[in-house]
């Protein structure tokens, strides 16, 4: 079973409930997703962590992400890779008309992804609407 697969079940559970935190784990690896709405054919997520089953190399990632991670409205871009941390941060580029783009932090097994608006040189973070299937297509990219 994949995240992808475990994700419906607990989706469904957070829709009912109103849990605004959803977990799931699957073949050693593991994400957690806070939401803010869920409904059923998507998602408003305010950000998402997945932890890998395994460590793989920062520059490894730093070489595959960009061609793997392919749910989000754009293609990731390393902005920062550190191997004595084996960590880096990857960006999207800056939507040009809504003026967000998305970040994927990662750390060790870890990897986050969060959505930031710029308005006036300052960005805060900002909600994101993603469909059930692309939020585990994201999930299993990152897995």
């Amino acid at each position: 079973m994949s995240l992808k697969q475990a994700l419906p079940a607990a989706l469904d559970e957070a829709r009912q409930t109103g849990a605004r935190r959803v977990h799931v784990e699957a073949d050693g690896a593991s994400a957690t997703v806070d939401v803010g709405e869920v409904d059923g054919i998507g998602v408003r997520v305010r950000g998402l962590r997945v932890t890998r089953a395994a460590t793989v190399p920062i520059e490894e990632l730093a070489r595959v992400l960009p061609e793997r991670v392919r749910s989000l409205p754009d293609r990731v871009a390393p902005v920062e890779v550190d191997a004595g941390l084996n960590g880096g941060v990857f960006r999207t580029p800056v939507d040009p008309v809504q003026g967000d783009y998305y970040q994927l932090d990662v750390r060790g097994r870890d990897a986050e992804v969060r959505r930031y608006a710029v308005n006036g040189g300052e960005r805060a973070e900002a909600d994101f609407d993603i469909t059930r299937d692309s939020l585990g297509r994201l999930l299993d990219e990152l897995s």
